[in-house]
């Protein structure tokens, strides 16, 4: 069943490349390919997929995310919507996908719908991914509406306890309920999208429960359950968060 989800994903990524994209991927991967063999950089073609920060806030305290130790040592802020719009226009005939989120959490920009909105009207495919605490009614329909493709889903723990030791502040519960909230809004509005992905960052205190989170999200209709590997700054001098399992460690 999730193979066929997957092949859903796949077509709505396929179905949006142009002539124009498609030939900007061969340049780009040409020129990649033809950089290794040569020893030197060699530049066609434009990004084919980009990654755009719509806030540096978050409302969690994940110890090993900037944006959760408020530790950033650039600007921080909302994503200038003017800005966003020039980018995307000058990339908006080569550019393949596009990733809103970095660090921050994206929900918490006042337009994110809009944003979305507006790159999916430009033909583009369009993925972020969030700690859905901010999955209510609302949000859960303009983005929706706005044409987002994939949603990823950080769910770090089957229970409060796991949850927590990652993601300090988070309420499980609401990310349930996030996750309950926008598949019911999928079949509400009788919508493809978004392709959903519970993303489960592997830690010491969660490890034991990979098994269960799959289960978890093929209970509640989840689309795809991914696994990562979770970035440990000062790892030398070890840390509670590192797996014991080395196949869960970077």
């Amino acid at each position: 069943m999730l193979g066929v989800k997957n092949l859903n994903d796949n077509y709505q990524f396929v179905s949006k490349l142009t002539l124009g994209k498609i030939a900007n991927i061969i340049k780009v991967t040409s020129s990649y390919y033809l950089s290794k063999l040569r020893g030197k950089a060699i530049i066609w073609g434009l990004p084919i997929s980009l990654s755009i920060e719509p806030t540096t806030s978050c409302n969690l305290r994940c110890p090993e995310c900037p944006s959760g130790l408020r530790s950033f040592t650039r600007p921080t802020g909302m994503l200038d919507e003017a800005i966003f719009k020039k980018v995307i226009d000058e990339l908006s005939g080569e550019l393949s996908y596009l990733l809103f989120y970095f660090q921050g959490e994206p929900f918490l920009h006042s337009k994110f719908a809009d944003l979305v909105s507006y790159a999916s009207s430009k033909g583009i495919y369009t993925a972020t991914s969030t700690n859905a605490h901010f999955l209510d009614d609302e949000h859960c329909r303009q983005i929706i509406n706005a044409g987002l493709d994939r949603l990823i889903i950080s769910i770090d723990g089957i229970d409060q306890e796991s949850y927590e030791s990652y993601r300090i502040g988070g309420d499980l519960e609401k990310v349930i309920a996030g996750t309950k909230n926008i598949i019911r809004w999928k079949k509400e509005l009788n919508a493809k999208g978004p392709h959903l992905i519970f993303q489960f960052l592997v830690v010491k205190p969660n490890e034991h429960q990979v098994d269960a989170v799959k289960k978890l999200g093929a209970e509640l209709g989840v689309d795809e359950v991914r696994l990562k590997t979770a970035q440990i700054y000062d790892y030398k001098s070890g840390s509670d968060l590192i797996p014991e399992n080395e196949k869960y460690s970077r």
